[in-house]
């Protein structure tokens, strides 16, 4: 059945190798375990098919005769779709992606905060080989330079307890430099199972402008990463200013205005000293956000409101931060951030990002010598899949072995 051969994917990465795990299933009593609790599972599935007496194990072999089957085109991508689809459920079931759950959108909560990042897995064999290599392989160039392989992105969801992470979908960057393209696609595909219980995502700086634009118009989410900076010096960053406009507000007879600027991803108004140079005021605070459609189209609109102390009367600015007629590019939208870092809930849901960086550390430690257990994306892709189907049974275990839990079958 395919769900033994994607169990015995999860159990390779478990055991490191696929020696490893031959040696390991040898056992008798280790394979009839497994054949039980598959049978255990099957029983309560509605198209289950429990398995009948098995004298022989499943081993590496005959889970090459069956990956080469499910790294097909059409049959990968069912597989590919069926878990993002049922690991949503799952998260679910875990108190994860709740439409009803806590947060809202001006203060998301970070177990509806989805989060995710790329990472470059080094081929079996190096590029200078003149023998064999990975024919999908290609140099991506990171912050650290060039390396040599194929880059996975893995998008997820966690809550502050340990093992309550679940990996929600995988996919392959198929040009250097496409990143974030990939990453947008697999956001689109959870958002597609998760709509509502998403209230924001967690990037890094892979996304720009153009892409800040992407999730907030057409899947109306919040975008929470650091601005690019202008220029860097050590650990000193320069933030270019983007004018915003001009508000006027009407105190008695007169009428005062306020020229706002965005630097750094925060609001600030901008006023002049003595000399005629820029002053910035400190960060306004965050009021609220609000979403809403956009006339008939199927499109969101954002709006910020801060809140401008003037001494003669303070009041709520209200700023979009979608590019304005008379706006080339996308530069409001990579500079202005909805949630900034000076938002004091920033560092909680920001702080999600190292948990992206965790998962890439986890997978790599299953593989030997920090090289993909197998040549070409497809096989890789799998791979990382199952590693993905393991992590997400370590969340779904821990939460319905709880004492609080009624529920026993499996998703």
């Amino acid at each position: 059945p395919l769900a033994l051969h994607l169990a015995w994917g999860a159990m390779a990465r478990l055991w490191g190798s696929a020696n490893r795990l031959d040696t390991e299933l040898a056992h008798h009593p280790t394979w009839a375990a497994v054949t039980e609790r598959y049978n255990t599972g099957a029983a309560t599935h509605p198209a289950g098919a429990p398995l009948g007496a098995v004298g022989s194990a499943l081993t590496s072999d005959t889970y090459r005769h069956a990956r080469d089957w499910l790294t097909g085109d059409e049959p990968l991508a069912a597989l590919v779709e069926a878990f993002t689809r049922h690991s949503v459920r799952l998260a679910r079931q875990v108190g994860l992606l709740d439409p009803d759950g806590p947060g809202s959108r001006t203060r998301p909560h970070p177990t509806r905060t989805i989060y995710g990042d790329g990472t470059v897995v080094r081929p079996l064999y190096r590029p200078t080989n003149r023998g064999r290599r990975d024919p999908d392989a290609a140099q991506h160039v990171r912050y650290d330079g060039p390396i040599w392989g194929n880059e996975l992105v893995t998008i997820a969801v966690r809550g502050p307890e340990a093992h309550r992470r679940v990996l929600l979908a995988v996919g392959r960057v198929d040009q250097p430099g496409r990143e974030a393209d990939t990453a947008i696609e697999l956001i689109r595909q959870v958002h597609a199972h998760a709509g509502d219980g998403i209230q924001a995502v967690v990037y890094d700086g892979a996304f720009r402008g153009v892409h800040h634009e992407t999730l907030m118009s057409d899947l109306g989410l919040i975008v929470i990463n650091k601005p690019h900076p202008a220029g860097r010096d050590d650990d000193t960053r320069t933030y270019r200013q983007l004018p915003l406009g001009t508000w006027t507000h009407t105190v008695g007879r007169r009428t005062c205005r306020h020229t706002l600027v965005t630097c750094g991803g925060t609001v600030h108004d901008s006023t002049l000293d003595d000399s005629g140079r820029p002053v910035l005021s400190p960060p306004l605070d965050r009021q609220q956000i609000r979403r809403y459609r956009r006339g008939r189209t199927n499109r969101w609109r954002f709006a910020l409101g801060v809140l401008v102390p003037c001494p003669k009367q303070t009041f709520t600015a209200w700023i979009s931060p979608h590019p304005q007629p008379g706006e080339t590019g996308y530069g409001r939208p990579d500079q202005l951030r909805l949630l900034p870092e000076s938002d004091p809930l920033f560092p909680l849901l920001y702080g999600l990002r190292n948990d992206s960086e965790a998962i890439n550390a986890a997978y790599k430690a299953t593989l030997i010598a920090d090289r993909a257990s197998a040549l070409g994306w497809r096989r890789q892709l799998l791979d990382l899949l199952s590693w993905a189907l393991l992590t997400n049974t370590y969340a779904w275990h821990r939460h319905h072995s709880g004492p609080h839990t009624t529920q026993t079958t499996a998703p």
